[in-house]
């Protein structure tokens, strides 16, 4: 006889389901309540073709679709990329502070490295005094690149000057310059040059420029640069032959010395520069001794007498005398004066002169001995100074601004010692 088997039934009270499907209910609500404040709207579609009805939320900050799509409850969206601030609001600061006259600290000392790397001023010993000779340079550089030359280092001036296609030294049609009126004076001693000495480039400058380049290998293009400005004072220029004068076809120092017996002291310079401290360089002298060849002696000692009452005078690139100078411009009016027989030339051409006494080592060194000099970035001779007894010189200083004392040092290190080349020895 079979068993019938008992059906087990759960019986769960009404209240209970009523409960459970009341929490649901909340929870649905809670749910739609959440999306409405977080998303703005929603409404319930059902699809003709399928059993599944979905929700669809409707963004009130964002634009309505064109046709409204059923899709799931979307997961929360993405925080959009902030919008990028515009290029023109973005302010530039330049790295440069303004450098002006007065100034002593090491960004004027990198100002006169970059000057004198691009060809505005000598190389000599890096000095941290904005001087009369950096406000020089620095105008150099303006004119080279058509700004109003005010001799101030602004920020903006140093961008360029510092960037890689910074314009190296330059002098062209329409320049106004002492530069200018040096290269006048040595183009018309070579022959090229029949105008008045003024320091303007007009056409007739731009001319001679053209020739001389033409007969000296050189890139016609009627400007100045360094490169031209080292073969103008070389020993193998090559001079415009004139039909007039047969015997000899370089009369050196006679268009020079009228020259330099009409010019006198210029108001406008400062002389001294006060401003800036000159810890070598003694009080200029106001009364020097006429500027008649042998004025101050000759030989040796008239060499010396000549360099020490130069002493204060302002430094002035293509300056020779009687009141600024460069170096080899000092260089050429002591010895000139002293009664050797030289021509205008540069440091790197006295060096090289064999008829000169060779002086190799700085021991050798005596009174009246030009000392010439290297800088630490080329092996080329850029700087001579006239020795005045053992491992002391006077010498014109670019960076110093004026005609001071200074001595080879004991120490390697020492920037005169470390670029030291050689000396010659004028007077035997």
């Amino acid at each position: 006889m079979k068993r019938r088997s008992k059906s087990s039934v759960v019986r769960v009270p009404l209240g209970i389901i009523i409960l459970i499907v009341g929490i649901a209910g909340l929870l649905t609500v809670v749910l739609l309540c959440s999306l409405t404040l977080r998303y703005g709207s929603f409404s319930f579609l059902k699809d003709a073709n399928a059993e599944t009805e979905y929700v669809t939320v409707h963004r009130y900050d964002m634009e309505a679709p064109e046709s409204v799509t059923s899709t799931p409850v979307p997961t929360e969206s993405p925080t959009p990329e902030p919008t990028p601030f515009a290029t023109e609001h973005i302010i530039q600061v330049s790295v440069y502070a303004t450098l002006q006259f007065g100034d002593n600290n090491t960004a004027v000392a990198s100002l006169h490295a970059r000057l004198m790397e691009l060809g505005y001023m000598d190389y000599d010993e890096i000095d941290t005094h904005y001087t009369t000779s950096t406000e020089n340079a620095v105008k150099l550089f303006q004119r080279a690149n058509d700004l109003e030359q005010d001799g101030v280092a602004s920020a903006a001036l140093q961008e360029m000057l510092y960037s890689d296609t910074a314009q190296s030294y330059r002098a062209k049609l329409y320049d106004n310059g002492l530069d200018i009126k040096d290269l006048q004076e040595r183009l018309l001693t070579l022959g090229y040059y029949e105008s008045k000495v003024s320091g303007y480039y007009g056409p007739q400058t731009e001319f001679a420029v053209r020739l001389f380049q033409s007969k000296n290998d050189l890139p016609v293009d009627g400007e100045i640069s360094r490169t031209v400005y080292d073969v103008l004072y070389s020993d193998d220029v090559v001079s415009l032959a004139t039909p007039t004068p047969t015997p000899s076809p370089t009369p050196s120092p006679t268009p020079k010395t009228t020259a330099k017996t009409t010019k006198t002291a210029r108001a406008t310079l400062r002389p001294g520069e006060t401003a800036t401290p000159k810890p070598t360089a003694t009080p200029r002298v106001t009364n020097k001794p006429g500027q008649e060849l042998g004025s101050y002696g000759s030989g040796v000692s008239g060499m010396i007498a000549c360099a020490e009452q130069q002493l204060g005078d302002p430094y002035v690139w293509g300056g020779k005398g009687p009141d600024e100078f460069d170096c080899s411009g000092l260089a050429y009016y002591c010895m000139k004066m002293a009664g050797a027989s030289v021509s205008r030339s540069n440091a790197r051409t006295y060096a090289a002169k064999s008829s000169w006494q060779l002086i190799e080592n700085i021991s050798d060194l005596k009174k009246g001995d030009l000392i010439f000099f290297k800088s630490d970035s080329s092996d080329t001779v850029s700087h001579v100074a006239i020795c005045t007894g053992g491992t002391s010189f006077i010498h014109a200083s670019s960076s110093k601004g004026c005609v001071c004392r200074s001595s080879i040092g004991s120490s390697e290190s020492n920037y005169w010692r470390r670029n030291f080349v050689c000396g010659r020895r004028v007077f035997g």
